[in-house]
């Protein structure tokens, strides 16, 4: 209302006075109802915010490296069934990085030392070359990463171990990395030590000599100070995703150019610098750098190259380890776990790899992920089963010389562009086990038992060192089976050579023996016949065994059994006392090797049917699959153009098992209340124990789905039977995500934590490992890389080891693995299964199944017949699963009288398709050949697939998985709920199973450890959670204080206007 005395005079100023007092305070009101809006939307973030990091609170951690729980146990000292033999965050630093330095030494492998140009002296004055010399690859640049934080550079490790570098060299790549910062992993925290601009697949990134001048004009100027050894790096990158190597042209950027033509070849650049330092050195020292087997045919016949060391990716710590070895402080004892071949692009597996898409992809929904596929038509051929077994065939005289144009390599390793004939010697460098030493070793069979049964043979060697300085050297057992008629009818193949077993002797002083009784297991010398017998069969014929100091030297000593020589095409002369024949009687056996351990009947699971691997079955007359009775006629042709028909459409559109809405599931009980036992009660208990039907009664379907869809690094919590959530993470190298300053010992954190910003992740390469050819030391390193950082970290679950097979030298995760071997791959595998185990670790070995390139690893389709399936890759897995091959070393110490007596407890499934079908739902792989033959028992997830349409998810359940890895269900599986899941009997019936697996695994893993009736979670104040909660706090206060001096200045207003 408008005050009566305005506008009379002085009376008009106070009016304007009131009006634009009102005005203001119209102002204000407007002002404080916007900054209250904007601090409620602000609140509103921050709340989401803080709900959003809380639900996905393990996986929040994993990304960022944080632990924002813990578990606590008020009294738990005897409940500590795995104990750490770290009680402070020193000694887990120090035993992490003494067993890092020791394994290394083992690790390396010597390929050429002319005129003993090896070992330096202590203190020799050396010339680096190559910007591997400055920044080399510590580890794969995804996927067991190194830790920065630890690494030890090689200049500073080489400085460290007495070598003197030339400092002019040394100054020229210093001024090159200047102001360049080592980069941050994908994952987790910290540091992972390299330079991504040097980083590249299609590239070496070498400097040119000139490019050295202009950082340094004198990086040539102490030549002659600094002239004990030249040594050249040359390295090459691997890692986890990404399209990896190819071969020829599509592999190399634009500009790059090397001696075969393939990137796995010298540059020109890095040719430069071998020919610099062999211009200047009377010593030339190459090392490998690279886990990748590399073509250097041409530094291995280059006189002027002294000495090639593959070194592989030694770790944040193994430097140290290379200094040792060039030093002689130990001798090399590292044998090659591949072949390297002059040409490896023209390995039969090579002729299919890649990007073959189907051409009605596009048909498919993006969730479905369909996009390629894989078919690998070299059968079992694969790395030195392939030349050994076809050089074997030319010297016996059943054909393989003939060869057709882009088939076999020349003499320079280029390839072939006329028909001609492949020679040994032109495909292969070194063969497969190859590895020199410092000293001398002789070998004696000294005696073959085969068991009455024929399913096992002892074999005995004595290992002599006749040279002059101690060492370690690996006995390598191969065997030969008969290739037959029936073979050929029936289209089984046969490699001429094949490992079958393994062993290390202690280190020998001159002069000194030692004698080792190796335990064969002769069903892996059994056949897969998929078409007649459909099991596993043993040909009658004559069988040899031999040992041999590689695979090469193994065959020519049976090849000298059989009276072949020289003469004969030979590349070298056969020793016969180094083997051993035996006849195996009768008609084709196909009883002896046809049920497994646990007594499984063994008959076809991927042969036909939804779950075939075989290409054949659903698009007939598709691939002829390479065979050694034509050669040449059979060797692979790329599979292209393939149109996925109606089959195959719907088992990849990942939706083929129809879910049943009215099954009578009454009978089932989920969510049981009426009992008292808890998953505590079970710890340790048997998997048969009678008990676990009462336990997971209580569980109801909704937890079941929530434990499931939840397990990106995360084990969730199901509160019904009081497990608790906890933490898991990568780690087939150390974990990924943690570090020392969450170490605890039984319950306690370590009081000196605040001092070690340390990882686990510190050793050489996975692949490394099993280039030492050493049990006892892999299983070391499953007790202390995986095992304690269990304990140390408490991460129950650590995703590792990586058993994938080597399908041939392109895929570049290939560090991850072992070797192209089953029988190398599947013992060291096991042996670090066991370790690991030993402390507690519920291991997730990766990835099943055939996982065999990087390139679309999710989605692609990959095809093989069942004897490929069975006796390569699967072969190697069964290994671990079965608790096979125990160091012989471990049979007479009673100390390990409880190992390799419990197989793997845990499986990671693999992204690619095996056949038409995701992974983790081929219920041919994982139910039939994992749970029923193998006797697996244990907790099964899928890899990063989370709950959605890709992972197959009810096939999943009904297959045996018990986790998705991810952060729940996608919006596209809507029957993720127990109303849609409860009425098909046979997913409630998988619902229990899966738990049953699910459970047995975690109590009998270090979960458990130091779990009683007073153990509960607790959080910590992470700086993510001290950072929302501190967002929420302050514009709480605002929003609320806005709010405050918004009603204030309502009522003012109001009154003013009243007034």
């Amino acid at each position: 209302m408008q005050n009566p005395l305005c506008g009379l005079g002085k009376i008009d100023n106070l009016c304007l006075s009131t009006e634009k007092e009102k005005i203001n305070m119209f102002r204000k009101t407007n002002m404080w109802r916007g900054i209250s809006m904007t601090s409620a939307l602000f609140l509103t973030v921050s709340l989401l915010a803080g709900n959003i990091l809380e639900t996905y609170r393990t996986s929040v951690d994993a990304f960022v490296g944080t632990r924002s729980q813990v578990t606590v146990t008020d009294d738990a000292e005897d409940s500590w069934t795995y104990q750490s033999e770290f009680t402070s965050a020193k000694e887990a630093y120090e035993g992490f990085q003494e067993l890092a330095i020791r394994t290394s030494q083992e690790t390396f492998a010597l390929l050429k030392n002319e005129n003993a140009s090896l070992p330096l002296k202590s203190d020799a004055k050396i010339t680096m070359f190559g910007i591997r010399s400055y920044a080399p690859v510590y580890s794969n640049s995804g996927g067991s990463v190194a830790d920065g934080k630890s690494t030890v550079q090689i200049f500073d490790a080489f400085k460290e171990r007495g070598f003197q570098i030339n400092p002019s060299m040394m100054a020229a790549y210093e001024k090159f990395f200047e102001g360049k910062e080592w980069a941050v992993p994908q994952f987790g925290g910290g540091i992972l030590p390299e330079y991504s601009d040097i980083t590249a697949y299609d590239d070496p990134h070498e400097l040119t000599l000139d490019e050295l001048a202009k950082l340094n004009p004198d990086y040539n100027s102490q030549y002659d100070e600094y002239n004990d050894a030249a040594i050249v790096v040359v390295g090459r990158v691997g890692g986890e995703g990404g399209d990896g190597y190819y071969p020829g042209e599509e592999g190399r950027a634009d500009g790059v150019e090397t001696v075969t033509g393939n990137i796995l070849s010298l540059s020109d650049e890095e040719m430069a610098m071998v020919n610099e330092a062999k211009a200047n050195f009377d010593k030339v020292i190459v090392l490998v750098n690279a886990t990748n087997p590399m073509e250097i045919a041409n530094l291995q016949d280059d006189p002027d190259i002294d000495a090639i060391m593959w070194i592989g990716y030694p770790g944040a710590y193994g430097f140290y380890g290379v200094a040792d070895v060039l030093n002689g402080t130990v001798s090399p004892s590292a044998y090659l776990g591949d072949v390297f071949a002059k040409n490896s692009a023209l390995a039969p597996a090579m002729q299919n790899y890649g990007n073959i898409p189907w051409t009605n992809a596009s048909d498919f929904s993006e969730s479905a992920n369909v996009n390629s596929y894989l078919v690998e038509a070299e059968g079992i051929y694969t790395g030195y089963r392939y030349y050994e077994t076809r050089y074997a065939d030319i010297v016996l005289g059943n054909g393989g010389a003939e060869a057709s144009a882009g088939t076999y390599a020349n003499a320079d390793g280029t390839v072939s562009e006329a028909d001609g004939t492949w020679d040994y010697s032109n495909e292969v460098v070194y063969p497969f086990g190859y590895g020199l030493s410092y000293t001398t070793f002789e070998q004696t069979l000294d005696n073959v038992v085969i068991a009455d049964d024929k399913k096992t043979a002892q074999v005995t060697v004595t290992t002599t060192n006749t040279g002059g300085v101690a060492g370690k050297s690996a006995v390598q057992v191969y065997a030969q089976t008969p290739y037959t008629d029936y073979d050929k009818q029936y289209n089984i193949e046969k490699s001429a050579v094949q490992l079958i077993d393994f062993e290390k002797t202690q280190t020998l002083e001159p002069g000194a023996s030692e004698t080792i009784t190796l335990n064969i297991d002769l069903s892996n010398l059994a056949s897969y016949d998929s078409e007649n017998a459909k099991t596993y069969i043993v040909d009658p014929g004559t069988y040899y065994f031999a040992v041999g100091s590689n695979s090469h030297d193994a065959l020519n000593n049976i090849l000298a059994a059989q009276g072949k020589t020289t003469a004969d095409g030979m590349t070298a002369d056969g020793n016969a006392s180094l083997s051993y024949s035996w006849s195996w009687d009768g008609d084709v056996d196909s009883t002896t090797f046809a049920t497994s351990k646990n007594g499984t009947e063994i008959t076809n699971a991927v042969s036909d049917g939804d779950y075939s691997m075989d290409i054949n079955s659903f698009i007939p007359d598709t691939v002829t699959y390479l065979s050694r009775s034509d050669w040449n006629g059979t060797f692979p042709k790329t599979i292209s153009g393939l149109t996925a028909n109606d089959e195959l459409s719907k088992l990849l559109g990942n939706d083929f098992i129809e879910l049943k809405t009215d099954d009578d599931t009454s009978d089932l009980v989920f969510g049981d209340t009426s009992s008292d036992l808890t998953i505590m009660d079970l710890k340790g208990a048997d998997y048969d124990d009678p008990r676990w039907e009462e336990l997971i009664n209580k569980v109801t379907i909704d937890e079941f789905l929530a434990f499931a869809a939840n397990a990106f690094h995360n084990i969730e919590a199901i509160p019904s039977i009081g497990l608790m959530q906890y933490t898991a993470d990568d780690g087939p190298n150390g974990s990924d995500s943690h570090y020392l300053t969450e170490g605890s010992y039984q319950g306690k954190a370590y009081e000196d934590a605040a001092d070690y910003d340390y990882a686990t992740r510190v050793g050489v390469s996975p692949q490394n490992v099993a280039y030492s050819w050493n049990k006892e030391l892999a299983y070391e390193n499953g007790e202390i890389t995986l095992g304690e950082s269990t304990l140390v970290l408490n991460l129950p679950i650590m995703i590792g080891p990586g058993m994938n097979i080597h399908r041939h030298a392109y895929n570049s995760r290939g560090a991850e693995y072992y070797s192209e071997d089953p029988i190398l791959t599947g013992y060291i595998g096991s042996a670090v299964v066991q370790g690991a185990q030993s402390k507690g670790t519920l291991v997730n070995i990766k990835h099943a199944a055939f996982n065999d390139q990087e390139i679309n690893r999710s989605g692609i389709a990959v095809f093989m017949n069942e004897q490929k399936a069975r006796e390569v890759e699967l072969r190697g897995l069964q290994q671990a699963f079965e608790a096979n091959g125990k160091p012989a070393s471990f049979e007479s110490d009673d100390t390990k009288a409880d190992t390799y007596t419990q197989g793997a407890l845990g499986v990671m499934s693999s992204y690619n398709r095996i056949g038409a079908v995701a992974s983790s739902a081929n219920a041919g792989v994982q139910v039939q050949i994992m749970r029923d033959e193998w006797g697996f028992n244990g907790y099964n997830v899928t890899d990063f697939t989370g709950v959605s349409l890709k992972a197959s998810p009810k096939e999943s359940i009904l297959a045996g998985t018990t986790a998705f890895c991810g952060f729940g269900a996608g919006d596209e599986i809507t029957y993720w709920n127990a109303k849609s899941l409860s009425k098909d009997r046979d997913v409630c019936l998988a619902i229990k199973q899966d738990l049953h697996y699910a459970l047995y695994a975690l109590a009998n893993s270090a979960a458990m450890n130091g779990i009683n009736e007073t153990t509960h979670s607790e959080d910590v104040m992470t700086w993510w959670r001290t950072a929302y909660k501190t967002c929420t706090g302050v514009f709480a206060v605002i929003c609320a204080l806005c709010v405050v001096f918004y009603i204030i200045s309502r009522i003012r207003r109001t009154k003013k206007q009243e007034a």
